[in-house]
């Protein structure tokens, strides 16, 4: 027990097992401040859930576009981005990706009416859409951005049924 060279305990995050639960009914009517009974989108439609690997064109792509639209927000936008600023890009883009991939890896999602989580290697994010700060939707990629930090959902990993239940589930969030 005094020993350097005793074995130490194995501290993993992820889950032994899941379960998954579906409820048999849909919940109770909520009630609006009229009183007037309205239907929770939420508890009527099952949630998305997917599991993805990003790819360094997709990631090249939304921070391409993102950057576009912070530039544009502050007022610098030019109509289009300089030599300088494109090779800074090209040589800075793939060691991040590399090493978010590399600290982050496969991603499981899994998205309902009240919030979405996110299992990783880093451990289990959830995110209440309440804490969402602005829903981006770019050619290849929603940019779910919190407080934190920001998170990429392909379009790939939802099927069209799927994309309007997100952006059901979405519709209060401010969009850029």
């Amino acid at each position: 027990m005094f020993s350097f060279f005793h074995p130490r305990p194995v501290i993993d995050a992820r889950p032994v097992a899941e379960q998954a639960v579906r409820q048999a009914q849909p919940g109770l009517p909520a009630l609006t401040a009229t009183g007037a009974a309205t239907h929770r989108p939420s508890c009527s439609r099952p949630p998305i859930r997917f599991t993805v690997d990003y790819g360094l064109r997709e990631y090249i792509a939304v921070v391409q576009e993102h950057l576009s639209t912070v530039l544009t927000e502050r007022g610098l936008a030019h109509k289009r981005q300089s030599f300088g600023l494109q090779l800074t890009l090209a040589l800075l883009i793939p060691p991040v990706f590399f090493l978010k991939r590399w600290r982050i890896g496969r991603c499981r999602f899994e998205i309902n009416g009240q919030r979405l989580t996110r299992r990783s290697r880093g451990g289990v994010l959830i995110v209440p859409w309440q804490e969402v700060v602005v829903l981006h939707a770019y050619s290849g990629a929603y940019l779910v951005s919190t407080p934190k930090g920001a998170m990429p959902l392909p379009y790939r990993c939802f099927s069209a049924n799927e994309r309007l239940h997100f952006e059901a589930w979405t519709a209060g969030i401010r969009t850029a």
